[in-house]
């Protein structure tokens, strides 16, 4: 029989079994129902589990492995409809960013300058002609505020905050606050003000970069899904899924050791590897615990450059409505200038939004600050109990890790810890002084894996 009609034979079988039990099954099962070699049948799941996704366990009653595919069967990286429309509309306002990003910081300096200089064209034309000063009495007086205001702004922009700095000895002293660079700085700061603080674009495969490296320099060619939620955080589902989604991406094989821990065996990532090698190999792997996550901010600027944006657009945000809503001509030249667009209906629509965004922005700002505590003792608690080297934990064997007194902190640590027993497969049995002892009996023996 031809090889590749052969293959399509065996994924053909091994996908009707799959329906057939809604998802689930095993390799001993599929030899007995289609007839094909064990090899040929691993060979199949291997393909399918790289083309759908899947989870790779062991059936708790009979200690086989077992491939779990979501199901009905879905393509591996394919996005479901809401991801769709996610997708789209993060792309929409990718687009709004870019756009709006050329533009942001240029146009708030440009119009300021703009406006401020209107402000002293008219002022002058004003004492020139007394005429002039009695029509345009009033707006002359909003003129002389708005002066005020742009020189006390660009007084403020320049200004520098002070701070407390420590000497080689400890000795707290004041200090002025080192402000980031002027220029695009300045327009990056406005950009920042707007849509906050730019953040690393993720890389799609970093966690495949890192794991392959994981293998060759910390397990011997082993891979757990212990390993993996060391690695990334993860819960156990997720990490069973990624270790099939490796096991096909690296050619690996799935193995139980008499222990029963299921484990991906990479030998064919394994080699021979030079100090250089592994010198750049190890900059890519970086644990859960160790991953940085820089704190949660509306701007990620310094007060002072918030204030001065703040101001600067205050001021354009005044003018153009003042411009707009005179109901005295305002003249230069013999040009009115309320009859340009330009100076009008455009920077009032773009001081408005410069204004608008941020507050839109705020409910998930809110969000991810409360979240951020959470997210923060999660890493620290996931690095504890997998570097610990142990798989029974008191509470106070967290809160001292933590080195955390507070009780109100100490509830938080507890709710933690519970979602964690969740998603790792721990258990908590209550010891004879009345405590709970915390158990992560799967994920310590995985870790151990030899």
């Amino acid at each position: 029989m031809n090889e590749k009609l052969k293959n399509d034979k065996i994924i053909s079988k091994l996908n009707e079994i799959i329906k057939k039990n809604k998802g689930i099954i095993t390799p001993n099962e599929a030899v007995v129902q289609s007839g094909f070699s064990k090899d040929e049948v691993m060979a199949g799941l291997d393909r399918l589990i790289e083309l759908f996704e899947a989870r790779v366990n062991l059936n708790q009653e009979t200690g086989d492995l077992q491939f779990v595919f979501k199901y009905p069967l879905f393509e591996r990286g394919k996005k479901t409809f809401t991801e769709k429309i996610a997708n789209t509309l993060n792309f929409l306002y990718k687009i709004f960013k870019q756009i709006y990003k050329v533009s942001v910081g240029i146009v708030l300096i440009a119009y300021t300058v703009i406006f401020a200089l209107i402000v002293l064209a008219i002022t002058l034309a004003g004492s020139n002609n007394n005429d002039n000063r009695r029509n345009n009495g009033g707006f002359e007086l909003v003129s002389v505020i708005f002066r005020a205001i742009f020189e006390g702004m660009y007084w403020m922009s320049y200004s520098r905050a002070i701070e407390y700095a420590y000497d080689p000895y400890g000795n707290r002293y004041r200090t002025y606050k080192k402000e980031k660079a002027k220029g695009s700085g300045f327009i990056q700061s406005v950009f920042s003000f707007v849509f906050g603080p730019e953040q690393p674009k993720f890389d799609p495969l970093a966690d495949a970069r890192e794991v392959a490296a994981y293998i060759r320099l910390y397990t011997k060619g082993k891979l757990t899904a212990a390993n993996i939620i060391e690695l990334s955080g993860v819960d156990y589902p997720t990490a069973e899924s990624r270790l099939a989604e490796y096991v096909g991406k690296f050619k690996g094989d799935l193995e139980i050791t008499n222990d029963g821990i299921l484990y991906g065996e990479f030998t064919a990532l394994l080699g021979n590897i030079s100090a250089e090698e592994r010198k750049e190999e190890m900059k890519y792997i970086e644990f859960y615990a160790s991953e940085i996550e820089p704190p949660v901010e509306l701007t990620g600027n310094s007060g002072g450059r918030n204030f001065a944006i703040i101001v600067m657009n205050g001021f354009n945000l005044l003018m153009s409505f003042a411009i707009l809503n005179s109901s005295v001509p305002l003249m230069i030249n013999e040009v009115n200038i309320s009859e340009f667009a330009f100076l009008t209906y455009f920077p009032l629509t773009v001081s408005i939004l410069y204004f608008l965004i941020p507050l839109l922005r705020l409910p998930a700002f809110w969000v991810r600050k409360k979240t951020y505590r959470h997210r923060i003792l999660r890493k620290q608690l996931i690095g504890f109990i997998c570097s610990a080297k142990n798989k029974e934990f008191s509470f106070q064997d967290f809160l001292h890790h933590l080195k955390i007194q507070d009780k109100s902190i100490s509830k938080e640590v507890q709710n933690t810890v519970g979602k964690l027993l969740l998603e790792l497969e721990g258990t908590v049995e209550i010891s004879e002084s009345g405590e709970p002892i915390y158990i992560f009996e799967r994920l310590y023996n995985e870790l151990l894996i030899k």
